[in-house]
């Protein structure tokens, strides 16, 4: 029987759920503290993750943003909500 190998888990900003690093979107910050989503999950830096859109609002409500990237953070949310619908649909 041959064992399944361990993949790396991360826990979302929004709902606390922990899930496997595919499962989940990757947002990472730019030059003006604005977190951006990571398509390729390697961008440089501080990582943050999200199960899906309704967690963007619970993380901006709960101020994980500024936790988890341990500095102050600008979230444009409707900017950041439509990225990651459309980051869902393609």
């Amino acid at each position: 029987m041959t064992e399944e190998p361990r993949r790396p888990l991360r826990t979302c900003l929004g709902c606390g759920k922990k899930q496997t690093k595919v499962l989940l979107r990757r947002l990472v910050l730019d030059e003006k503290n604005q977190p951006l989503f990571d398509r390729s999950q390697a961008a440089p830096g501080r990582g943050a993750y999200l199960c899906g859109p309704g967690c963007l609002q619970a993380a901006v409500k709960r101020k994980a943003f500024h936790r988890a990237f341990k500095k102050d953070v600008a979230v444009d949310v409707p900017n950041l909500e439509a990225a990651f619908l459309r980051q869902t649909n393609d």
